[in-house]
């Protein structure tokens, strides 16, 4: 299992600059001190999507969904928090120590065997519900 110390996300979460991020996937205009625009998790019409830049924050005011920069990327790719790490320290170009990940790629091939085995099970009985 991946663990990262809190330090480090706290390190990579100051030097991201979560308006940089969110503008990949929303088109923000500045109100304020703050940025709005229409949020990406449902159909909005008038723009209710809300980020802080001082507090490194996200809220939509219609769908109650908010957090930091990686509950963003967690709900938008729909990954998990390592990941969304990760990711957010390649974009700020924040070096992340490969330490922190052993064992993950043990777990995954673990977790590939068993999709493989759900996958077989999922094309048998496809075949034999159709063809038979």
């Amino acid at each position: 299992m991946a663990f990262i110390p809190e330090e480090v996300i706290q390190e990579i979460r100051q030097q991201t600059d979560i308006v940089d991020v969110i503008s990949q996937y929303v088109s923000l205009s500045k109100s304020g001190s703050n940025y709005i625009g229409s949020c990406p998790f449902h159909e909005d019409r008038n723009p209710s999507f809300s980020v802080h830049t001082e507090k490194q924050i996200f809220k939509c005011f219609s769908c109650n969904r908010g957090g930091n920069v990686f509950g963003f990327l967690q709900e938008i790719e729909g990954i998990g928090f390592v990941e969304a790490v990760k990711q957010v320290a390649e974009f700020s170009h924040v070096p992340l120590d490969s330490r922190y990940f052993e064992g993950q790629n043990q777990r995954q091939d673990r977790y590939q065997e068993l999709y493989r085995i759900h996958q077989e099970a999922n094309d048998f009985y496809h075949y034999y519900l159709t063809k038979t």
